[in-house]
């Protein structure tokens, strides 16, 4: 089920990864997932684009970074 902090959360990655420049996308990403684009070679979902692909996966990577993220009692 759904949550309102975790929509606003995957609202703001979206946007923020849409916002940022293809250069930025690439300077972003962690090395494994620098590796993980840097073996793309093409899926339904993105073609042949792997900057798309790229935005698909800092956002994952962004997400999975605020999921991780201590709160405030720990």
């Amino acid at each position: 089920m759904s949550h309102f902090s975790n929509d606003i959360a995957v609202d703001r990655v979206i946007s923020d990864v849409a916002d940022m420049s293809d250069v930025d996308v690439v300077k972003a990403l962690n090395p494994a997932n620098m590796t993980k684009v840097a073996g793309f070679t093409g899926n339904k979902v993105n073609g042949a684009n792997i900057i798309d692909f790229a935005r698909d996966v800092l956002a994952d990577q962004m997400l999975d970074d605020w999921v991780n993220m201590p709160g405030p009692c720990g």
